[in-house]
């Protein structure tokens, strides 16, 4: 079923310019089929994100690398198990504590669904992901979901870039972006975490590369 929202309701606000507290990086996140790591790099990069230039994603990749052989620990995991029409995740955090179950389906008649345990600090209910449109076109290459009553638009019309926006005063303004990286298992998430909870970013932003409308579509 279509989203009952759609993106042209909400027209963008060009004044609001996105500006990332949080920078991640996902990897082996893109169409994984055992675990993928994610790391938070924020305050670790002297590069400043200037829409994912290749100094900043090449010094992405270099503090990830020392990151990853230093602590050994990623900021959370992601480990799945799946069947023919759809796949479950798991997100933990670095303790193993489990923050999210990622129900992702590969099909058009329905819905990717994020499932939080009771009583979670990220989400105080499930959040389903729809597709809004499905007319092979533009229109179609988007996600959407709501959180506390406030709809959000995952946006892959610039290919290889997605684009997360909030609605707000009748508006979209642009709160994340997502780029892949690294021969297409990696990708580079950048936040404005004053405006949504990073786990709820980061899962909707996993279904987005791995689900139905993926990326590379």
């Amino acid at each position: 079923m279509p989203y009952p929202f759609h993106p042209q309701d909400f027209p963008i606000n060009q004044d609001v310019v996105l500006q990332p507290t949080q920078i991640f990086y996902l990897r082996g996140a893109i169409h994984f089929k055992t675990n993928a790591q994610i790391y938070d790099l924020t305050g670790r990069l002297r590069q400043p994100w200037n829409d994912f230039s290749h100094a900043f994603l090449d010094e992405v990749s270099a503090v990830a690398q020392k990151q990853r052989e230093g602590s050994g620990s990623p900021t959370y995991e992601i480990s799945s198990c799946g069947n023919m029409m759809r796949t479950i995740k798991t997100m933990t955090d670095s303790q193993g504590q489990k923050l999210c179950d990622l129900n992702i389906t590969f099909v058009s008649f329905d819905n990717s669904t994020v499932k939080f345990p009771p009583g979670s600090q990220h989400s105080r209910h499930h959040i389903e992901m729809y597709p809004v449109d499905d007319h092979g076109n533009d229109e179609a290459k988007h996600e959407a979901f709501v959180k506390n009553s406030i709809p959000y638009f995952w946006d892959m019309t610039r290919g290889r870039v997605g684009i997360l926006y909030k609605c707000l005063n009748q508006q979209r303004v642009e709160i994340a972006r997502v780029a892949g990286f690294g021969f297409d298992k990696d990708a580079v998430l950048v936040l404005n975490g004053n405006e949504l909870d990073d786990v709820v970013a980061l899962s909707t932003c996993i279904i987005l590369l791995n689900g139905r409308d993926a990326m590379d579509a």
